[in-house]
Order: C-alpha cells, then sequence, then structure tokens
C-alpha cells in the first residue's frame, strides 16, 4: 500500500499535503488519494535542497500500489532543487472519478526534504497551487513568452519581482480560435505556493480567444506570480509582461 494516504479530494477545496523526506533509505515516498468526480488534478513539489521529481498514476485497481497495467498520467522532472508542478485536466483519458497515484522520487545520491501538495479543481477553473515555473527574475524591461496550454499542462506559472514602484502591464494574446484562457495576478504573500482568495490581486476572463490583459500597480518587496490558465481547448500563446 501507499506510505501516505490524501483520502479524497474535494474540489476547490484547501490542497493536502505533507513536508517528507527523500535520501538513504527511502529514495521515493508514495502517495494515494482519489477523486469523487471528474475534476482536473493539480501537485506542486516545492521547498526541496536538492533533486527530486514527481510523477501522476492511474491506479486502476484501487490498491495504493503502482501495478504494471497502472498507467502514468503526467510526470516533472525538472533539473536541481526547481520547483515541480503537474496540472492536468479531466479532459484527458485516464483522469475521471477513480484511484491515483503519487511518486515523489529522489534523483542522484543527495538527500532531500521536500512540501507536497496536492487538489482538485472543476474544469475552467484556476488551479490554486503556484511554482516558479518559468522564472523572470525582477521585470526591469518588456518580457515576451511563447508557451502553450493543453490538457496535460493546464497551467503556466510565472515568478518575478519588481525594484521599483509603478504600473505593470500583462498581455496575453495569440489564441487559436476554439480556446479560451485566462490570466491572473498573485501575491502569494506566505510564500507556501498556495494561492489563497486574498492573494489574488486581480483576474482577467475575456470570453473566447479574445486577448487578456492587465495593468497593475505593483511595489517592490513582494512574492508574485502570473498565473495562465485553461479556461476551454488548448492553444498556443504569447504572454508580454513590461513595466510602464
Amino acid at each position: 500500500m501507499a506510505e501516505f494516504n490524501l483520502g479524497t479530494l474535494i474540489s476547490n477545496a484547501n490542497p493536502v499535503g505533507k513536508r517528507e523526506f527523500v535520501g538513504n533509505g527511502d529514495i521515493k515516498d508514495t502517495y494515494s488519494f482519489r477523486l469523487e468526480n471528474d475534476n482536473n488534478i493539480n501537485i506542486a513539489l516545492t521547498n526541496m535542497s536538492a533533486n527530486a521529481d514527481v510523477r501522476l498514476f492511474r491506479d486502476f485497481n484501487g490498491n495504493g500500489i503502482r501495478d504494471t497495467n497502472d498507467s502514468q498520467i503526467s510526470a516533472s522532472t525538472r533539473f536541481g532543487n526547481q520547483p515541480d508542478s503537474i496540472n492536468v485536466s479531466s479532459g484527458l483519458t485516464n483522469v475521471d472519478a477513480g484511484s491515483y497515484l503519487i511518486e515523489v522520487d529522489r534523483v542522484g545520491t543527495v538527500n532531500t526534504e521536500y512540501d507536497l501538495r496536492v487538489s482538485t479543481n472543476a474544469i475552467s477553473k484556476p488551479s490554486n497551487l503556484v511554482t516558479a515555473e518559468t522564472e523572470v527574475g525582477t521585470l526591469t524591461a518588456s518580457r515576451t513568452f511563447n508557451e502553450a496550454i493543453v490538457n496535460s499542462d493546464t497551467s503556466d506559472s510565472y515568478h518575478f519581482a519588481v525594484n521599483s514602484s509603478r504600473n505593470f502591464r500583462f498581455n496575453l494574446s495569440g489564441l487559436n480560435s476554439t480556446s479560451d484562457m485566462d490570466i491572473r495576478l498573485i501575491n502569494d504573500r506566505n510564500n507556501d505556493s498556495v494561492v489563497d482568495a486574498s492573494e489574488v490581486i486581480v483576474s482577467s476572463t475575456a470570453t473566447g480567444n479574445r486577448s487578456e490583459s492587465i495593468t497593475q500597480f505593483l511595489t517592490p518587496g513582494s512574492t508574485y506570480y502570473l498565473q495562465v490558465y485553461q479556461h476551454s481547448g488548448g492553444s498556443s500563446y504569447n504572454l508580454n509582461m513590461a513595466p510602464v
């Protein structure tokens, strides 16, 4: 059986998780959980001192053990101690009500502690977990990113800082005709990678494939994220972030 049972995840509730360790004598931790409804799944692996990876599996027989017929849905294997994240849609074949397994694996020979958080949300709703998937650094000039949102990656998070008090503009464009993506600006005040309701500064939720835009006055000293997330469909996109 899985070492840790996270129980049944409740849609749009606070994430569940643990602070744990992988290393000599314990190179892999396994977590089991259930979904009662066809919802998205969000996972964040953060606060590591060395490299660890995270993988999500469908546990078809619900026994809490990864059997040979349990298919891997997604994995995050970023280099070093960078945070890992998984955000998958219930639109994927193996993501619906049922049992799941998460594996956290040590990479290499160095031990590390980590924080694992897991949540579920209805399709078209943003993940309430953010990690520094893209580290922008200090936003002192215009930056443009070309990425994509699809059912196997429903959320992208851009972590940035500012060094002056002024307005900043965030524009999302270039969506295809059958997609709808939204953006929101977040200040993760307690640095826990969980988006509390009070930490959402502002959102842009135009309908269809229309462009999204936010202009906001920001001040130094806060932990800011710009989150791009799926409302419906999948598409590449262009994100521009700039002081104005």
